[in-house]
């Protein structure tokens, strides 16, 4: 346990950018990891993320032809008695041993199974299509943003870049 107090702390230092990094970059290194570290930055690349996802899904189900959906039920379930045999025991090992005899009864439990139901192929096909058309759209102004925070950027001073870049902040 000593061993993780001394590493988590070294390791929580190393990954942390201090003022003396920021110094020691290029005025485009810095100008990218200001840029990079902004909230709205990391929003859009979260939205083109999530947009890849949802486009590898919808690829994923074209491929396959088919969506599967579940059909549950809770459906009663006996439960045989469980008897101990209890002779021979006496004292704790009595009790313990009767209490783990049970009586019958009934539990509800939900089966389910899958069933394929075809896909509209012609309508699916138009979802993709539209989520890559949304993707190049987020993707361009992810760009153009981007160019314009590292443009600002540039030409800021290590200790200015570091404090927008400690506040998550664009220049």
């Amino acid at each position: 346990m000593h061993k993780w107090s001394i590493i988590i702390p070294l390791l929580l230092a190393n990954a942390c950018t201090t003022i003396e990094d920021f110094q020691a970059m290029s005025p485009d290194e810095r100008a990218e990891k200001v840029c990079s570290a902004t909230s709205a930055s990391r929003q859009r690349s979260t939205s083109l993320a999530n947009i890849n996802n949802q486009i590898q899904m919808k690829e994923q189900l074209l491929a396959m032809g088919y969506r599967l959906y579940e059909d549950c039920q809770v459906v009663p379930i006996v439960v045989p008695a469980r008897a101990a045999d209890c002779s021979g025991k006496s004292g704790n090992d009595l009790e313990n041993c009767q209490k783990s005899n049970t009586p019958a009864g009934t539990e509800y439990r939900r089966l389910c199974r899958e069933i394929p139901v075809p896909i509209d192929y012609n309508y699916e096909s138009s979802v993709l299509r539209d989520l890559r058309m949304n993707r190049e759209d987020q993707l361009e102004i992810h760009d153009q943003q981007t160019y314009s925070c590292v443009a600002r950027a540039r030409s800021l001073p290590a200790t200015d870049a570091y404090i927008l870049y400690r506040n998550n902040a664009e220049p």
